[in-house]
C-alpha cells in the first residue's frame, strides 16, 4: 500500500511539473517571442513556481523512497532497473542544474537580450521532464 501512495504521488508531481513546463515551451514562450514580452513569462513562473517546485519535491523523495523500497541501492548498469534508475537520477541533476543556473544567472536579469538562454533552458527542462517520463514509464516495462 505504501509503494502505491509513493507512486500516486509521484504520477501527481510529474503531471504538475510536466504540465506546467509544456503549457510554458508550447504557450508562454511563442506569445512572449512575438510580442518580444519578458513579463509574460516572469509571470508564469511567479503562478506556477508555488505549485511547480513543491511537485518537483514530492517527486524528488517519492521516486528515491520508491527505488530504494522497490529495488535497493545498487547501480548496475548491467540491470535495466539499475539503469533506468541511474538515468532518471543523471536527468535529475540535470534538471537541478538547469533550474539552479536559471534561479541564479538568467531570471534575476531576465531581458530581451538573454530571453534567447531563458527559452533555451525552458525548452531544454521541459525535453529532460519528457525523458524522465519516458524511463519512468519502463518501469512498467521491465526497464530498458
Amino acid at each position: 500500500m505504501l509503494y502505491h501512495t509513493l507512486l500516486l504521488l509521484h504520477l501527481i508531481g510529474a503531471c504538475i511539473w510536466i504540465g506546467g513546463h509544456l503549457i510554458l515551451s508550447l504557450q508562454i514562450v511563442p506569445k512572449a517571442l512575438v510580442k518580444k514580452d519578458v513579463q509574460l513569462i516572469q509571470q508564469f513562473e511567479k503562478i506556477f513556481e508555488p505549485i511547480g517546485i513543491p511537485s518537483l519535491v514530492i517527486q524528488i523523495i517519492t521516486g528515491v523512497w520508491m527505488a530504494i523500497f522497490q529495488y535497493g541501492i545498487q547501480f548496475n548498469w548491467d540491470n535495466a532497473i539499475q539503469r533506468n534508475i541511474i538515468i532518471k537520477l543523471s536527468l535529475l541533476v540535470l534538471s537541478l542544474l538547469l533550474a539552479l543556473h536559471a534561479r541564479i544567472f538568467i531570471i534575476p536579469k531576465l531581458s530581451l537580450v538573454n530571453l534567447p538562454m531563458m527559452v533555451l533552458h525552458i525548452r531544454f527542462i521541459t525535453l529532460v521532464a519528457l525523458l524522465m517520463v519516458f524511463f519512468g514509464l519502463q518501469f512498467r516495462f521491465g526497464g530498458l
